[in-house]
């Protein structure tokens, strides 16, 4: 994943470079890890910085790359372990308002989700990411209660199309 406005940096390179300026202290963020990183002193705490943190937490579940939606792309996975139900309420992104739950009954082998896409400006395609806490690949997907073949076993993607009028459930089986 790239992360917008940081041209080559990785997701992984960002979550990394957080640690080095975190002041646990305070538990916010420093400009200005001195004398090294790991080691922040002085009183450089920004807002524009400590939002960063919300950011990469709205990253995990929503991210635009061109004309492609991206959904629940850096969910860790254990967040999806049996009973959980996460989820991202009317979240503004270039496409137009979204939100979508992922309520995981993984020890049943399914993972269902309830997708209200955005509609102003469609994407080309929203790829959606589950990622089963156990690493179980996906054997079957039901969109709307219709079978559907549009999916990557190996990269963990159900891909969607991008003009999606209407509130789409979603099952995964295991």
């Amino acid at each position: 994943m790239r992360v917008k406005n940081a041209p080559g940096r990785s997701f992984s390179d960002v979550i990394h470079n957080y640690a080095g300026f975190l002041a646990p202290y305070a538990r916010v963020g420093n400009e200005h890890c001195l004398p090294e990183l790991g080691y922040p002193r002085g009183d450089h705490f920004k807002s524009s910085d400590e939002a960063q943190s919300t950011y990469w937490l709205r990253l995990m579940f929503v991210n635009e790359v061109g004309s492609t939606l991206y959904l629940g792309q850096a969910i860790p996975r254990y967040w999806l372990s049996h009973g959980n139900k996460i989820g991202i309420k009317n979240a503004p992104s270039n496409f137009g308002v979204l939100s979508f739950t992922m309520e995981s009954r993984s020890a049943e082998g399914l993972i269902q989700i309830l997708l209200d896409p955005p509609r102003r400006n469609p994407p080309e395609s929203i790829f959606l990411r589950l990622r089963h806490p156990h690493s179980s690949r996906i054997k079957s997907v039901i969109v709307n209660g219709q079978p559907y073949d549009h999916f990557d076993t190996d990269r963990e993607w159900i891909v969607l199309p991008g003009n999606l009028n209407e509130p789409q459930k979603i099952i995964a089986r295991y």
